[in-house]
């Protein structure tokens, strides 16, 4: 309630208290009165009448994909270790978050004009040595390199890092392969709100996807239990606007300038 409207009912309040009317309450007779006159409570419209659980999975795909931005959090397991990431992204390619392994170190990311910027600590770093097979000193001068900077990657050339960014990749594999024949669960919540259930089962893993019920039919959330890869994924933050600025100059290590000075 806003402070003019809280006023305005004090104001009656008030008048009430000088004997005019009754705050809050009514004589016996107004108040069978009302009783008699008051129309029955409406049942909730479901809002996915008449749909198939299938059509239901179609139309939260469609309506959340077609969504200008979003934030996407979530946390499970990756060639058996454990993944955590939440990023901001919006259609037009821009996105700023982190992501990282348990042991393995976290990185940053920012996509703004369609130029990475990826930032990562020195576990992370020193994993990717690890990767790579490179030599204790090798791995020791990566690590220094980029300490406390951010590697910038040209447009297109920031390649496995896309689909973070992706709105249209970040659902592909949701929209092809996860979302047909499953079957509607029962209502509960996500943060607050309103959601129906779908799940589907894919051998040993179950997947459940919970969709709101109140405006537009967004997936709210999305888990896998069972399996290899189990994991949960929250999307919130629809069509708020993704604010990303570029880090600053003295902070960017510059890949294409490296390799021109060397060539």
């Amino acid at each position: 309630m806003t402070n003019r409207k809280f006023l305005a009912a004090a104001a009656l309040c008030v008048t009430a208290a000088v004997g005019l009317t009754a705050c809050g309450g009514q004589s016996e007779g107004d108040a069978d009165k009302a009783a008699s006159s008051s129309p029955s409570p409406k049942a909730p419209v479901d809002p996915f009448e008449g749909l198939t659980a299938d059509q239901i999975a179609d139309k939260a795909f469609a309506a959340t994909k077609a969504a200008d931005s979003l934030t996407v959090a979530g946390e499970g397991k990756d060639d058996g270790k454990n993944l955590s990431l939440e990023f901001a992204l919006s259609k037009r390619g821009d996105c700023t978050g982190k992501m990282g392994y348990t042991g393995s170190g976290q990185s940053e990311l920012r996509v703004i004009d369609k130029v990475t910027y990826m930032k990562g600590d020195e576990a992370f770093w020193k994993g990717i040595a690890k990767q790579k097979a490179t030599s204790a000193e090798q791995s020791t001068a990566m690590v220094e390199l980029f300490k406390g900077r951010w590697m910038k990657i040209p447009a297109g050339k920031a390649k496995g890092m896309g689909e973070v960014c992706d709105v249209d990749a970040l659902f592909k594999k949701l929209g092809d392969e996860d979302l047909s024949g499953v079957t509607k669960g029962p209502t509960t919540e996500v943060n607050g709100q309103k959601v129906l259930t779908l799940t589907r089962k894919d051998g040993a893993e179950t997947h459940t996807f919970y969709v709101a019920t109140v405006g537009q039919p967004y997936f709210l959330k999305a888990v896998t239990e069972g399996g290899d890869e189990p994991g949960t994924l929250t999307f919130s933050d629809f069509n708020k606007p993704v604010a990303v600025t570029a880090p600053p100059a003295d902070q960017i290590f510059d890949v294409d300038k490296v390799k021109a000075a060397r060539s």
